[in-house]
């Protein structure tokens, strides 16, 4: 271990996340994360304070112990945003989306002139949409409008705001879906993999066990990047002396 030396710390690193049971056990880490804030608030602590009521010291303090209050935070904000992070900002998690082709026939709806009706499917297969009057039978698809990919259909005519039948295709789709506010708690191992750029000398940062929640509003349609933030608490597991590490290496 060297002596003292006097130097300044910007760290610039490679951030890593995973889930974590109550055991410390993590599991697959996603990363690296691009990540423009990390930080890590100590306990707040509550001062206990024994005052002196003797003629000589009158008002001053003889003891002073500090008893924890609030644990330890971590406060991480993020801007990489594929659906598993996105989960995360959004207090959600993710499911796979595996739809399979599919034919629809005799789906019932009333439609109304310029607004639209939502169809039970989406990703219509183009072509494929046949819209029938339920009462004569006569086809009136072509005064209709369809967003196949929404799965939308309106009336483009009043003649065609009535009562009809909707026969479609569906193509297959693959993804993922966030269901959002569905995970307020999220347990999660966090490391981070960087350099001092001060000095450029590597430093490694490990959160055993932190227990975040989404605390910002995420704006979908804004003018720029979508971010997300974190917060939580940290905890000390079981055989360690705290809840993180932080190792400036030589």
């Amino acid at each position: 271990m060297p002596g003292y030396q006097d130097t300044g710390l910007i760290v610039a690193g490679d951030v890593f996340m995973g889930e974590v049971d109550s055991d410390g056990n993590v599991g697959a880490l996603r990363g690296p994360i691009n990540v423009p804030s990390l930080a890590i608030t100590p306990n707040t602590v509550e001062t206990i304070e024994r005052q002196s009521y003797k003629k000589a010291t009158y008002g001053q303090t003889l003891d002073a112990v500090n008893l924890p209050n609030e644990a330890a935070n971590l406060t991480i904000q993020f801007d990489s945003l594929p659906a598993i992070q996105l989960a995360e900002a959004l207090a959600g998690k993710t499911v796979a989306i595996d739809d399979a082709a599919d034919t629809v026939t005799g789906e019932a709806h009333t439609l109304e002139e310029g607004l639209w009706i939502k169809l039970a499917k989406s990703n219509l297969s183009n072509g494929s949409v046949t819209i029938t009057e339920t009462s004569g039978s006569t086809d009136i698809t072509a005064d209709c409008e369809i967003d196949h990919a929404a799965g939308l259909v309106r009336a483009n005519t009043s003649a065609a705001a009535t009562d009809v039948t909707i026969d479609y295709d569906t193509d297959a789709a693959t993804g993922t879906r966030v269901l959002g506010a569905s995970e307020i708690s999220k347990p999660r191992f966090v490391m981070v993999e960087g350099i001092n750029l001060a000095t450029n000398k590597r430093v490694r940062v490990e959160i055993d066990r932190v227990v975040l929640s989404s605390d910002q509003a995420t704006e979908l349609m804004g003018r720029e990047f979508i971010s997300g933030q974190l917060t939580g608490s940290l905890v000390t597991l079981e055989g360690k002396d705290s809840p993180y590490t932080m190792d400036m290496y030589d």
